[in-house]
Order: C-alpha cells, then sequence, then structure tokens
C-alpha cells in the first residue's frame, strides 16, 4: 500500500480517501468513505496541524477497526497495490494531509510500512502506461 495524490496518480489501484473527488481527475478510482475527514475539515481552526491530528485520530480512526480497514481497501483496489489518495500534494517540507496520518496507523497498530509514492514513481508510471 502507499499514498499518493489525485493530481499525481493515475494508474490501477487507486482509492479515494477524501471528502469529494476533484472534478479534473480521471475516474476509475474507488472509495473509501470511513477515512474521509469529518465535515469539521473546513473550519479554520482545523488548519491546525496538531489539532486537526487530535481530532481525526479520535473521531475517525479511533472507532475503526484497523485490520478490517485494512483488508477492504486491498478488496477494493481489486488485486492491486492499493494506493490511498486524497487531494494534498505534499511537494513541500511542512505539507500535511490526513493520508499520511492513515499511513502512521497502519504503521502503529499493524507494523506496516506505508509510504508516499515518490514523484519519480509517479512518473516512470506514467512513461510506461503512455507505452502501452
Amino acid at each position: 500500500m502507499k499514498t499518493s495524490s489525485f493530481y499525481l496518480y493515475s494508474g490501477e489501484g487507486r482509492v479515494s480517501i477524501a471528502r469529494t473527488a476533484p472534478r479534473r481527475v480521471a475516474a476509475g478510482f474507488r472509495v473509501y468513505k470511513a477515512l474521509a475527514p469529518g465535515k469539521w475539515l473546513f473550519d479554520p481552526a482545523y488548519k491546525n496541524y496538531a489539532v486537526y491530528r487530535e481530532r481525526y485520530f479520535s473521531e475517525i480512526l479511533g472507532p475503526l477497526d484497523v485490520r478490517k480497514v485494512w483488508d477492504d481497501l486491498h478488496a477494493l483496489a481489486d488485486g492491486h497495490e492499493p494506493v490511498l489518495l486524497c487531494h494534498e500534494h505534499l511537494l513541500k517540507p511542512g505539507d500535511w494531509c490526513h493520508r499520511r496520518m492513515v499511513a502512521e496507523w497502519f504503521g502503529d497498530k499493524l507494523g506496516v510500512a506505508v509510504p508516499e509514492m515518490e514523484l519519480a514513481q509517479h512518473r516512470a508510471l506514467q512513461a510506461q502506461a503512455s507505452l502501452l
């Protein structure tokens, strides 16, 4: 499993964990709403990482069964590696988003690494797809 942005990854195994999908992104991804942030996401107070993180871990991740979520995401990916998507690019130091919190949660609870897909990987996959 990996994480990425809607805008950077368009390959197989895409699973949205965002509240909404962007309008200009190719269809074909699955949706897992249980990991989407609450409506409070749009409140300015939650632009603060620590405040957002506390609420996301307690209200969104806290009630979930981590093993079930892991299994559900793999089933949604339909035989491909799941790539969890949301809107943020995470290109600058200090950028953050909830997909990396989900990755941390899997690491803490299941002992698995869920890396962010590197920009170089994105480019190589896009080049490979253009050859097909």
